[in-house]
């Protein structure tokens, strides 16, 4: 079956889940440049996410107890508070999905809380309120954002940021790639991959370049 990831925040305790934008739920099935999925994300990081710590996490990561990145540290410390013993942490019921604020994931949210709705009505005890929805008015709210898409993607710990009309997105083998987004890469943490060289960095998305930060000339992907 695999490993499957979500766009994870630690600080807010939320989520975003490419099934819910009728997407796959593999590591590399999302990247793909301006999809729903990521322009989610990257509206979420100009509003409520800004500066807060995100990483692309896959569902099988155990998180070492002596982990010295902030963001993993947090969510080992979330795992414990919930009863985990290994390290895991299960986001669909630790954390509230969010997905459910964007049109574009709005006809598989509203099919998955209408599973949720007839499971309590049948008195399903492993039912899981997972967008955290009011059962009296449970589509109040919901599905009223676009996602955006920006010139940059920044690193605001590094002082780094790349654009892909100044930016190469580098194969190993050097050939460029025209349609991925490295961003789940370089923020990714599972049990099948390393864990990302921007992990536990602080991460945004502008249409201009801030002031001392350097724009990346190239970024390799691990493929």
């Amino acid at each position: 079956m695999g490993e499957y990831f979500d766009w994870v925040n630690v600080d807010k305790k939320e989520y975003i889940s490419p099934y819910d934008f009728d997407y796959g739920s593999k590591r590399i099935e999302s990247l793909f440049r301006g999809n729903d999925f990521l322009r989610a994300l990257f509206d979420l990081l100009s509003n409520e996410w800004e500066g807060n710590r995100i990483l692309w996490l896959g569902d099988d990561k155990l998180i070492l107890k002596d982990t010295e990145n902030d963001t993993l540290r947090i969510l080992y410390e979330d795992s414990l508070k919930l009863g985990y013993k290994d390290g895991g942490i299960d986001v669909y019921t630790a954390y509230k999905n969010v997905s459910s604020l964007f049109k574009t994931a709005e006809a598989i949210v509203r099919e998955e809380i209408g599973i949720y709705l007839e499971d309590i009505k049948n008195n399903d005890n492993y039912a899981v309120n997972e967008y955290r929805i009011d059962v009296d008015n449970p589509f109040e709210g919901l599905f009223l954002r676009d996602g955006k898409d920006f010139c940059y993607t920044i690193n605001h710990t590094k002082k780094v940021c790349y654009s892909f009309d100044r930016t190469k997105i580098l194969h190993k083998d050097k050939t460029e790639s025209d349609d991925v987004d490295p961003l789940p890469l370089l923020m990714g943490s599972g049990r099948t991959t390393n864990d990302g060289e921007w992990l536990g960095d602080i991460i945004g998305v502008a249409d201009e370049i801030p002031k001392g930060y350097r724009l990346l000339s190239e970024i390799y992907l691990d493929w």
